[in-house]
């Protein structure tokens, strides 16, 4: 069954849409945007710019940190295709 479309008239309407908004995909956001900062704290554990793939931890940084763009990347898209869906008889 379709999601009806929101009540944007109102400002409490309006409240309630973005709180909804915030929520969809926020899983996603969280966890990618948690594999991001420890990727980069792996990055700077390798201790050096020059030589990050050759070290262990700075490979594993550079992989957190793709993955966790790749997340934070599908949530935002899960999130705009929730809006899409919700507004498409606005």
């Amino acid at each position: 069954m379709p999601l009806p479309p929101p009540d944007l008239s109102t400002p409490e309407g309006q409240a309630a849409y973005r709180a909804e908004m915030f929520g969809v995909g926020r899983r996603l956001r969280l966890i990618g945007l948690t594999l991001t900062i420890l990727g980069i704290l792996l990055l700077f554990e390798a201790q050096g710019w020059h030589s990050m793939t050759e070290r262990t931890f700075g490979l594993a940084g550079m992989i957190l940190i793709g993955l966790g763009w790749l997340l934070m990347i599908g949530g935002i898209i899960q999130r705009a295709l929730y809006h899409r869906k919700r507004t498409r008889d606005l």
